[in-house]
């Protein structure tokens, strides 16, 4: 339970501790003290004190003397006379702009030190500070009412969004122009279906463009796949490329071996085979097809061959003697470190039993005592 001294108690027929005797002296006083509230700018906003609720000093009270208590009690009593009088309907009578600035004076002046909050009249204060601050608010994020607006702020406005409307339409109406133009062209050049390329076009294993395209056909077997490379000879001759130099070598050897035995028998076929492959030949390479058919130039690409075949054997034979011969030197000093280790512990072994007064027969040999 809170404790108040007896100075601060207030009794419940006591009016508002800035009224005055009179109320054309009150009415006054609010009038002054409202101009100076306005005149002066706006603080920040206070917390908000809860109706009913009392506000307490934040330091114990402090005892007052009896005679202190006694003259305030006193005063009290005096002042409350003269105003007990003063008709309650008249209070009631007060013009509505007084009775805001009054309650904006209250409520900017606090509640008094020590005494309980009232009621009716602490709420409308409430209310009134509260609408000032959403108005602060509001024109701070610049949301303030039209009311507030000038006629040429709202004719600016107001103009501002006729322009924004104007050119909404305008790229509305122009959007459907061009929807309508590509609509038209559409419907007058209709597109082509896309062709399928034939297997002409698309080349042994249907690639194109990194996309394989997988074909209907069940895969060749072995005997097409011969069938289908007997086929692409041309003059049913294979060519002569590649780089395996020896088997190119022998088989223009076995050319030249038939062309000379049909020579023999019959020139005129043995011109005219010649014939054809030289033919042959000139076909593979119209194709782009590197025709080996110089037995001279073989010759030398096969003993360049053979000669690089034997370098290569001569350097691995090398490398394997070299990494021989560093294996066998690892071994030898891997044992040499053992002998030496096992003589350096034996010799170990002789000093301490010297050491322990032994006579060893090493030593009776060298002193020549054996």
């Amino acid at each position: 339970m809170w404790w108040f001294p007896a100075s601060e108690a207030r009794t419940p027929s006591e009016p508002e501790p800035l009224a005055m005797a009179s109320l054309l002296a009150k009415d006054t006083y609010l009038q002054s003290l409202a101009r100076k509230i306005c005149a002066q700018p706006s603080p920040e906003p206070q917390k908000r004190t809860s109706a009913g609720k009392t506000r307490v000093s934040e330091g114990p009270p402090k005892k007052r003397k009896k005679k202190a208590q006694k003259k305030s009690q006193e005063r009290k009593a005096k002042a409350a006379e003269p105003k007990a009088q003063a008709p309650v309907e008249q209070s009631r009578a007060r013009k509505p702009a007084v009775a805001k600035e009054a309650g904006e004076a209250s409520g900017s002046s606090g509640a008094p030190s020590g005494g309980l909050a009232r009621g009716p009249d602490s709420l409308f204060a409430l209310d009134v500070l509260r609408q000032r601050l959403h108005e602060k608010i509001q024109e701070a994020r610049g949301q303030g009412g039209a009311k507030e607006l000038s006629p040429a702020a709202l004719e600016k406005r107001r103009r501002r969004k006729q322009e924004r409307d104007r050119k909404k339409r305008k790229r509305q109406e122009l959007r459907a122009k061009e929807k309508a133009a590509q609509a038209a062209q559409e419907v007058a050049a209709p597109a082509p279906p896309p062709e399928k390329p034939g297997p002409e076009a698309q080349g042994p294993g249907a690639l194109l463009f990194n996309k394989v395209e997988v074909t209907e056909e069940p895969p060749a077997s072995k005997a097409q796949r011969r069938r289908e490379k007997r086929q692409k000879l041309k003059g049913n001759l294979t060519p002569l490329t590649g780089r395996n130099y020896r088997q190119l070598l022998e088989r223009l050897r076995a050319r030249q071996a038939r062309l000379e035995e049909l020579r023999e028998q019959d020139a005129g076929a043995a011109r005219e085979l010649e014939a054809k492959m030289q033919w042959t030949n000139l076909l593979y390479k119209a194709e782009g097809v590197k025709i080996r058919d110089d037995e001279r130039l073989l010759q030398e690409a096969l003993k360049r061959k053979e000669q690089r075949r034997a370098q290569r054997q001569r350097k691995w034979e090398k490398r394997t003697a070299h990494v021989v011969e560093k294996m066998q030197q690892r071994q030898d000093r891997r044992r040499q470190n053992l002998r030496r280790k096992k003589a350096a512990k034996a010799e170990r072994r002789l000093e301490k039993a010297r050491r322990k007064g032994r006579i060893l027969p090493q030593d009776l040999e060298r002193a020549g005592l054996a």
